[in-house]
């Protein structure tokens, strides 16, 4: 099978769409059928796992990450067309949410109309009839055109005015920032439709805290958010995307919101992996898989450490292999101090 998983784009902090080649190199020697992408994020890893014709479990506790893995992984041959993608634009008489709650926050006046719109017509105009998949794919490009026009690509700031001042940059793009959401929506979708692929198995998608998930499977992969040697905090996914899980909980948005933040962030959700419990919560994986493969990707410099990790694993499984790489990652102003390690044990 041709090899397409590097047309896989995304914009997704801590993704490893460019470690993807070396990771290959890891899978191939490892005999298995089944597993789970249990941190899924972008679903890089999770498509790549599909290219090997494995059948694939894609897990996140982010409802729009497992939108996305709908649309090109647990999907074997549904496209949206032109004639579809062109209804999402449709005129319509919308709620109009994101226009009144986030003027000036994430985007301009004139596109929180259009993405209201655009959310309406893939989801509650009764006149526009998309399948699941067709939804699926609207929504991922949705996504990911929104990501591309902000700043860092994240939600984490009420920072609109870094796009929209007229002032020198040292960063972004000022030139994508700028162009029209439909434009970006397009070239995403004819991406993932050209991607797109039936391996012969089924493919799953589950919306679980990763403790939470059960189930046999030959081989487990595990890259869990991270932590600094120093700083308390860790990646807060649900803090970097809360806009897009507001979209796909679009009538209950309003309920979710924390009015008492500038960005108008989601209240916060309980999730295990926190800097308090990662250790603990490692060991539980671990356990609960303990008759899968794992394959564990970790960046170092980090907290737990390597040491730590390689015991816990070393208590649960054996013929514990390490494999490491220096890995230069985006928005890091220690760029080139750190390396990507991928732990790989075998049931005991």
């Amino acid at each position: 099978m041709k090899k397409n998983y590097t047309k896989l784009s995304t914009r997704y902090q801590g993704s490893k769409r460019r470690l993807l080649p070396w990771l290959e190199d890891i899978f191939i020697d490892l005999n298995f059928n089944t597993c789970l992408d249990l941190f899924g994020g972008s679903g890089s890893v999770s498509y790549l796992l599909k290219t090997l014709n494995k059948s694939v479990t894609f897990n996140d506790y982010l409802k729009s990450n497992t939108i996305s893995a709908k649309a090109f992984i647990q999907n074997n041959d549904v496209i949206l067309t032109d004639y579809e993608f062109d209804l999402l634009f449709s005129k319509s008489e919308p709620p109009s949410i994101v226009a009144d709650i986030f003027p000036n926050v994430y985007f301009t006046d004139a596109e929180n109309k259009i993405i209201d719109c655009i959310i309406y017509n893939i989801s509650n105009n009764p006149k526009i009839k998309l399948s699941d998949f067709k939804k699926s794919i609207a929504l991922h490009s949705l996504f990911q055109a929104l990501l591309m026009k902000r700043p860092f690509n994240l939600f984490h700031r009420a920072n609109l005015n870094l796009r929209t001042n007229n002032v020198k940059r040292k960063f972004g793009n000022k030139k994508t920032w700028e162009i029209p959401i439909k434009v970006l929506m397009d070239r995403i979708r004819k991406e993932i439709n050209s991607i797109i692929f039936n391996n012969n198995n089924k493919h799953f998608i589950s919306n679980l805290d990763a403790l939470c998930v059960v189930g046999n499977y030959d081989l487990v992969y595990i890259d869990p958010p991270y932590f600094s040697e120093t700083k308390t905090s860790s990646q807060n996914y649900f803090e970097y995307y809360h806009f897009l899980e507001g979209l796909v909980d679009y009538d209950n948005w309003v309920n979710r919101i924390d009015f008492n933040r500038k960005h108008k962030p989601l209240k916060n959700i309980k999730a295990s992996f926190t800097r308090n419990t990662i250790l603990n919560d490692f060991e539980a994986l671990f356990y609960t898989f303990r008759n899968s493969i794992l394959v564990v990707s970790y960046k170092s410099p980090g907290y737990p450490s390597i040491k730590d990790i390689s015991n816990l694993l070393n208590n649960s499984h054996r013929d514990l292999n390490i494999y490491s790489k220096e890995h230069r990652y985006s928005l890091n102003k220690n760029n080139g101090h750190y390396h990507e390690n991928v732990f790989v044990a075998y049931p005991k």
